[in-house]
């Protein structure tokens, strides 16, 4: 399974809990980010002097994953400036290759509010993934944008994972006070799923990651008796 997103901490803020299912089942779980972060600081900061160098970020990424057994990459990649050109492309596909993917996990397919490197990394990664022979099931994040969402049909229960996907969000201090890493929005994210569409499952507690598929196919269905 590859999990491939635009920033450091874009794969804790959308598939957390799933990769920890995913490598606790015995898949081999790779977190390939696009880009090395150093422009996500705030204005504020930024006018305070506040500077992160390209290896900031990606830093804080892997400290999420240490002891999960699931690897992580950095492309290093300028975040803010990227395309769904012919280079982010072939750099996702030969990636791809690589890792022998799959099962891919990446940023939703959309035209609404979101952030415009998370746009460019899904439209490549779902162009390359289809030079990907191996590659059979692709699988998209809810946008982190509060006020636009895309409607999730898999659901993931991470009731388990919950608490150490909090504790991999705190890992992004570079990132501190931003409202998508906190606990009050996680828990209500990981909530509302289950409200939707589990509310059996959600009024016990239960919390869930929300993935759209655009690509699940299944190669060997059962025989006619």
């Amino acid at each position: 399974m590859v999990a491939l997103v635009a920033h450091p901490d874009d794969a804790e803020i959308l598939f957390f809990g799933t990769l920890r299912r995913w490598r606790d089942a015995g898949a081999a779980v790779t977190v390939v980010i696009a880009t090395h972060g150093v422009h996500g600081i705030s204005v504020t900061d930024r006018d305070a002097g506040i500077r992160l160098d390209a290896e900031h970020r990606p830093a804080e990424s892997a400290a999420a994953y240490a002891g999960t057994e699931i690897d992580v990459e950095c492309l290093g990649l300028e975040d803010g400036a990227l395309q769904p050109d012919r280079h982010l492309v072939s750099t996702i596909e030969e990636v791809m290759t690589r890792l022998a993917c799959t099962v891919l996990l990446t940023h939703a397919v959309h035209t609404g509010n979101d952030h415009q490197d998370h746009h460019a990394v899904a439209k490549a990664a779902v162009n390359a993934a289809a030079r990907i022979p191996g590659c059979t099931t692709i699988l998209h994040g809810q946008p982190i944008a509060a006020h636009h969402s895309v409607d999730g049909v898999v659901l993931v229960d991470i009731t388990n994972h919950i608490d150490g996907k909090l504790k991999a969000l705190q890992r992004h201090q570079s990132q501190s006070g931003r409202y998508y890493l906190g606990q009050p929005f996680t828990r209500h994210r990981s909530a509302a799923p289950g409200w939707a569409k589990l509310p059996h499952q959600a009024a016990d507690g239960r919390c869930f990651e929300a993935l759209t598929p655009s690509l699940m196919l299944l190669a060997n269905p059962p025989e006619r008796p």
